[in-house]
């Protein structure tokens, strides 16, 4: 029988930075979460996947929200939206 505590996997991340992002928006839901190793000896080179592990018990929750992110139905603070408006767009003046 598996314990509790034990870490699975919830996330495949291309980089150190993907894999940070979702850890940290893990951690924002409550939710503890650690990457695997992200020291890599070829910087911009992806070489092998860097993994964001959870607890066993909050493996659903985060795969939920895992699910969230590869949909991009998540909205980040910076994320601006733009409004249609029927304003015109101004011409460059002539010399």
């Amino acid at each position: 029988m598996s314990d509790p505590q034990d870490l699975v996997c919830v996330y495949n991340a291309t980089n150190a930075t993907k894999a940070e992002l979702v850890r940290t928006l893990l951690e924002s839901e409550g939710i503890r979460a650690v990457t695997g190793d992200t020291s890599n000896p070829f910087p911009g080179i992806s070489i092998a996947p860097i993994e964001v592990y959870v607890q066993r018990t909050d493996e659903v929750a985060a795969l939920d929200i895992v699910e969230t992110i590869n949909e991009g139905d998540v909205q980040h603070e910076t994320d601006v939206q733009l409004e249609d408006t029927d304003d015109e767009i101004p011409t460059p003046l002539e010399n």
